[in-house]
């Protein structure tokens, strides 16, 4: 992590992908659990769904409203989950068709008032090629 506590997770692609992965399979990973799955379950569920907060405990959830943006293609499952970071990264689990998406990036190069990536939809149009790609 960073110098402060809400300064994120370093790490690297790899790393992550198993993280996600072992996030997709209810917190189990190479034939070891680290998690229980009702821990895993529950942090991955809206939790706040009647309040219009799609937010798991720890995770985003997709917006399935197509009237609204959300941080996701609109081609992924309500079953999946991840999180946006600050610096435009993405880490993105979905347990319905088995896909973890990592993109990592420095959006905030070379000041924190590039846009770039969001206004461009990188992230989202990526995802969608790779959800497009498997069918």
């Amino acid at each position: 992590g960073g110098v402060a506590g809400h300064a994120g997770l370093f790490s690297n692609a790899n790393d992550l992908a198993k993280l996600m992965q072992m996030y997709m399979q209810f917190g189990e990973y190479g034939g070891k659990r680290y998690l229980s799955e009702e821990i895993v379950k529950e942090c991955i569920k809206c939790q706040y769904c009647e309040t219009d907060n799609r937010r798991g405990i720890g995770f985003d959830k997709p917006e399935m409203d197509y009237n609204k943006k959300g941080p996701t293609c609109k081609c992924v499952s309500y079953m999946s989950f991840g999180h946006t970071g600050f610096t435009g990264t993405m880490a993105w689990a979905d347990p319905e068709s088995e896909i973890v998406y990592i993109f990592l990036s420095n959006r905030v190069y070379p000041d924190a008032e590039n846009k770039k990536l969001v206004n461009m939809g990188i992230r989202t149009q990526i995802q969608q090629a790779i959800y497009e790609a498997i069918k």
